[in-house]
């Protein structure tokens, strides 16, 4: 999903709108290198902020596929994507699906094209999740310890951490979080989810942090972060949905075609890295990173890595 920066600003009505800004776009685009008539996958569209730009450029004759989890997120790319068409600004064709980026074969399918040339994958949590209590993303504001990117899956964080053992739970802490003290977290929440269950975002954050030794409890980020990381990726099998939209990605692109993926953290990075160097011809020898400028504008963007690989021509 894209890691989307918000804000707000004044519509034309005078209310207030939320103002997205896409994280790495002027890098994301000189990576694609588009130009009119290409079919693009956008993986993870989000609120529509990359997609916009690259409706944009592939211009009259261009497909724009857009998948994402989020049926949400993915109402609100539509409303802004159409406003663009119906308005004039963009000419390029836009097929949205509510589906995970490692459906992008049968998205493609579904819009009439067999393969395409260039396709984005922009992983990690939307702003637009993030700020929103009752999806249970954040610690910043309570809410409900949902986390799921797929409101239709039936399984909640909180629904997991009732049940899971503490072997388990410590392991998922420590290998998706990289959090040292994960034995010490998780023996302390199910000790303490014998007595209540653990239901909530704010609470789970203070657990967390109760659970910790006292020089653990501050660092240069909350203490619960790397916890809260730990189960997303877990509920949401992360990690195994980016291995299979790779694949997909190398599979639907044509020869000569781009991939570009954001992402957000080291084992995401670790991921994209090996698999390029393996199936493609990397175009970015080092991650690109975000420039102080737009640091400056959407702090979110600070952990943002881009990478890009040429799908390489198949074997005769």
């Amino acid at each position: 999903m894209n890691d989307e920066g918000t804000g707000s600003g004044t519509g034309g009505d005078g209310s207030r709108q939320p103002v997205h800004r896409p994280v790495l776009l002027r890098e994301v685009l000189a990576s694609l290198q588009l130009s009119p008539g290409l079919v693009v996958v956008d993986g993870t569209v989000g609120a529509g902020g990359h997609a916009r730009a690259i409706v944009q450029a592939i211009g009259s004759g261009g497909v724009l596929v857009g998948l994402d989890r989020d049926s949400e997120i993915l109402a609100a790319a539509r409303a802004l994507l159409l406003a663009d068409v119906g308005g004039g600004r963009a000419e390029a064709r836009v097929s949205l699906h509510h589906l995970p980026f490692s459906s992008m074969r049968e998205a493609l399918a579904a819009a009439g094209q067999p393969r395409c040339d260039r396709v984005l994958l922009d992983l990690g949590v939307s702003s637009l999740q993030l700020d929103r209590p009752e999806r249970g993303f954040s610690f910043m504001a309570d809410g409900p310890l949902d986390m799921r990117m797929d409101a239709s899956q039936p399984t909640t964080a909180a629904d997991w951490l009732a049940t899971v053992g503490e072997t388990e739970l410590a392991d998922t802490i420590f290998r998706f979080g990289e959090e040292r003290h994960s034995r010490r977290i998780a023996r302390h929440l199910v000790a303490v989810r014998r007595r209540t269950p653990i239901v909530r975002t704010r609470q789970l954050a203070d657990l967390v942090t109760e659970a910790l030794p006292g020089g653990a409890r501050h660092g240069r980020i909350h203490p619960a972060t790397r916890t809260f990381q730990a189960i997303r990726i877990r509920l949401n099998d992360e990690l195994g949905e980016l291995e299979r939209g790779l694949q997909a990605a190398h599979d639907c692109l044509r020869p000569g075609g781009r991939l570009c993926v954001i992402s957000f953290h080291s084992l995401e990075d670790r991921i994209v890295k090996h698999f390029l160097r393996a199936r493609f011809d990397v175009v970015t020898k080092k991650p690109i990173e975000a420039s102080g400028d737009e640091l400056r504008d959407n702090p979110r963007a600070r952990s943002a890595k881009l990478r890009c690989g040429i799908r390489r021509e198949e074997a005769a």
